[in-house]
């Protein structure tokens, strides 16, 4: 075999260790996975919703009209419980075609009418899990003090959309909104600052940060972003990548 072929087949062979093989659902040479590494859950208790690993044992929603139980509970503040951050084990998250990540959390519309229950997230981005950049996200109702139960206001914020993937009973492609539910985030819509968002659209990310939305400040109100009055906070089921390497 000549030195040309067996350096061919030697960096081809690097290649395939470095990037994800093709997986169900994706496209680009990647395969989906959920995130498998709890960084940081400040405040969790460790004991029933209140365990974080809950977060990445598999996602299995409820379904249109109802949450699941197989959850990580966070709260508001005055609550230390307002932040999750989950990674994939070192590997990166990568930007490709689409959407590159998919949250899914418990909301679940309300029966007989058109509303929805929505517990509010902000998501955030990192490559060292110390500088975060935020998906861009705004809430547009007209009366921003106000909290209104409707999807579309909530534009860029996690927890709008019921979860229909169940990885046991429907093990759908998880990055099909049609049929898993969820919701998706696209590293393209990171602003292009000529600092991390830029390189996170380039680079992609290691860690992911689930952020209640009522923990933040809204800067159009410059108060808090405004909550339904029967929540206790967002409830994570899982968070799922589309192009690891």
């Amino acid at each position: 075999m000549s030195a040309v072929l067996q350096f061919s087949l030697a960096a081809l062979t690097l290649l395939a260790g470095c990037v994800s093989p093709m997986g169900d659902g994706t496209e680009g040479g990647a395969v989906a996975r959920q995130s498998d590494e709890v960084v940081a859950a400040p405040g969790a208790s460790g004991d029933g919703f209140g365990d974080p690993e809950r977060a990445i044992n598999g996602v299995r929603g409820g379904g249109i009209e109802r949450g699941g139980v197989d959850v990580y509970s966070m709260g508001f503040p005055p609550q230390d419980n307002t932040e999750l951050t989950l990674g994939w084990s070192g590997q990166r998250v990568t930007n490709g075609p689409g959407v590159d990540l998919v949250v899914f959390e418990n909301g679940f519309k309300q029966t007989g009418t058109e509303f929805f229950f929505m517990d509010l997230l902000i998501v955030e981005v990192s490559l060292d899990a110390e500088n975060w950049v935020s998906f861009p996200h705004d809430y547009r109702a007209e009366d921003e003090s106000v909290y209104e139960p409707v999807p579309e206001l909530w534009q860029g914020f996690a927890g709008r959309t019921p979860t229909l993937l169940h990885d046991d009973t429907n093990p759908v492609d998880p990055f099909d909104p049609e049929v898993a539910g969820g919701d998706g985030f696209d590293l393209d819509a990171l602003p292009d600052d000529g600092a991390l968002g830029s390189e996170i659209r380039q680079l992609g990310f290691r860690y992911v940060r689930l952020v209640t939305a009522a923990a933040r400040t809204n800067p159009d109100t410059e108060a808090s972003f405004v909550r339904s009055a029967i929540s206790n906070g967002p409830d994570i089921d899982g968070v799922y990548a589309r192009y690891l390497e």
